[in-house]
């Protein structure tokens, strides 16, 4: 006989602030009939019904079949959906969702982003996940999926702290509370991102109470979960409840004023390489100014002297709307990319309460004061590891080879050799820079002056690259005992150098000197070079910095 029939029924869930109408929150559907589009009470909830199906002559893939059988093949497609948008309380508004697609009629820009995971964090066991998903918050945009089909505890999957947005968590939850559990004593494999796939009552009773319970698990602490910290980074959206705050605070700092927190440039994912090479960078249209040349060691002063030019009302409107190129000329007309907007190019962060958030690209994340913490920890760790090596005055000039300049004064210093401009060439790094210095035992020394996040971003990419290479590309070591004999024919590379230093010029390193997302950028690195049997030192380069004629200092990088 077939088993007893269970109260419950999975379900697709989200969640929305209240306040607006329930029809507010849906989209009119694109290419679909509704056969349904009335408000109605559900257990003494209002609430609004839509369905319908979306109706096609034939499926998109007809055509390759009907080619290679010669049949005349009737593949008429049918998808039906339902939403019931159900208001809860004076707080929020949940939606239940059925059939492929239904999601697409829900506004996607009022949801409450992170409402699943929220619920995972409280109720999925922290010793038996199923699949965590994750983004990385960098230049690589890596997305991961990690999954253990029997389950494993949390500590099986590689997240970062302050590195990484997970986005979605599978695995089994407590349902207490729910009529599941109350039918049958049991857990339930839940999927959580900002939706909940989850089992809810099948009376109208049931299921109002189902949500209402699931709403007040999520609006609980979650100080006592193992698995609180997954939640600590999260996009913040356009509905956020600072946001005005926020762009407010950027306007201010666009302007130069770094009161609210520093702000600095990074360089956007389709300009990276180019960004690198670059002779010159142009700005388009900037404030009715017209064009605007940069040079090619930008440094945030130069944008935020423009900024300053406009009132703060309109520096926004100009930040999304005025474009910016890496130039391969030194006058600004050679764009090597299509101009990107200025906002994919700027790096700000700031403090509100107890949350660190951080515009990263023309995007906002909000990270909690667990997770900054534990990137402060860790970098204080490998600050303390500082290389013993000498290094003389950097006087910082304009030129555009000021950098090679000083690489040739340490190399004066007995023992270092300027292998600055010096490129290697393998089948991987077309053009592969090994390193600025080599040291007296043979440390890799990558020498900067950062202007900003972009320059360490490029700093941390040349030695990642260099490292790899050095490892897996037998050419590479070859060719840096090339080069090593030609500058001292007594001196030889017989084997893989396995200490790399960091050296940086116009600040020193250290928690306070780099953005969150950056700090979060040397941890992955230092992991990478630890992987690979090197040890990663830090050095910093007494400097006198060149003057300003507005007579600001370096922003944090």
């Amino acid at each position: 006989m077939p088993g007893k029939k269970l109260p419950t029924a999975p379900v697709t869930i989200y969640r929305f602030p209240a306040g607006l109408p329930l029809t507010d929150y849906l989209k009119p559907p694109k290419d679909a009939e509704l056969e349904v589009d009335q408000t109605t009470r559900i257990a003494g909830a209002t609430a609004h019904l839509v369905a319908g199906g979306r109706v096609g002559n034939n499926a998109s893939w007809g055509d390759h079949p009907r080619q290679i059988t010669g049949v005349d093949l009737e593949l008429a497609v049918r998808s039906p959906f339902l939403v019931v948008v159900v208001e809860l309380d004076q707080d929020w508004v949940c939606a239940a969702t059925w059939g492929v697609g239904a999601h697409h009629l829900l506004d996607e820009t009022l949801l409450d982003e992170g409402f699943g995971l929220a619920f995972a964090v409280r109720r999925v066991d922290p010793s038996n996940l199923r699949t965590v998903n994750s983004a990385s918050v960098d230049t690589t945009s890596r997305q991961t999926r990690t999954s253990f089909p029997l389950g494993n505890p949390l500590s099986a999957f590689p997240l970062e702290p302050a590195g990484e947005v997970v986005t979605h968590v599978t695995g089994p939850a407590d349902m207490a509370g729910l009529t599941y559990h109350r039918a049958t004593g049991k857990t339930w494999q839940i999927k959580a991102g900002d939706s909940l796939h989850i089992q809810l009552g099948r009376s109208p009773e049931d299921f109002v109470a189902d949500l209402r319970t699931i709403c007040a698990v999520v609006d609980s602490t979650d100080a006592a979960s193992p698995l609180r910290f997954i939640n600590q980074v999260r996009p913040a959206g356009a509905n956020h409840p600072l946001m005005a705050e926020l762009e407010a605070r950027l306007a201010v700092a666009l302007g130069g004023d770094t009161r609210f927190g520093p702000i600095g440039l990074c360089w956007p994912n389709a300009a990276a390489a180019a960004a690198a090479e670059a002779n010159s960078f142009a700005i388009t249209s900037f404030g009715g100014l017209g064009h605007v040349r940069l040079d090619p060691d930008v440094d945030i002063d130069e944008v935020t002297a423009r900024f300053a030019q406009i009132t703060e009302g309109a520096r926004l409107a100009e930040l999304k709307t005025a474009r910016l190129a890496p130039c391969a000329d030194d006058q600004g007309e050679d764009a090597l990319v299509r101009p990107i907007t200025l906002d994919k190019w700027i790096s700000f962060e700031t403090t509100l309460g107890s949350k660190t958030f951080c515009l990263n690209r023309g995007r906002w994340y909000e990270i909690g004061e667990d997770a900054v913490a534990r990137v402060h920890e860790r970098l204080a760790e490998l600050f303390a590891n500082t290389s013993p090596l000498p290094f003389p005055t950097w006087r910082r000039a304009s030129s555009p080879d000021d950098e090679h300049r000083y690489c040739e004064l340490v190399a004066e210093q007995s023992g270092f050799l300027c292998l600055d401009k010096n490129l290697a060439r393998t089948p991987m790094h077309p053009r592969l820079e090994l390193a600025d210095l080599l040291g007296p035992d043979n440390e890799l020394i990558h020498v900067k002056w950062p202007s900003g996040a972009a320059a360490m971003g490029h700093l941390f990419t040349q030695t990642r690259a260099s490292a790899w290479s050095l490892r897996s590309e037998p050419e590479a070591l070859g060719q840096l005992d090339t080069k090593v004999r030609m500058a001292d024919n007594a001196r030889t590379i017989t084997t893989r150098p396995r200490t790399v230093v960091l050296a940086i010029g116009g600040r020193q390193w250290g928690v306070q000197t780099l953005f969150t997302l950056t700090q979060v950028g040397l941890i992955r690195l230092s992991q990478e070079l630890s992987y690979l049997g090197m040890t990663l030192q830090f050095a910093n380069i007494p400097f006198v910095a060149k003057s300003r004629k507005n007579g600001r200092s370096s922003q944090a990088a």
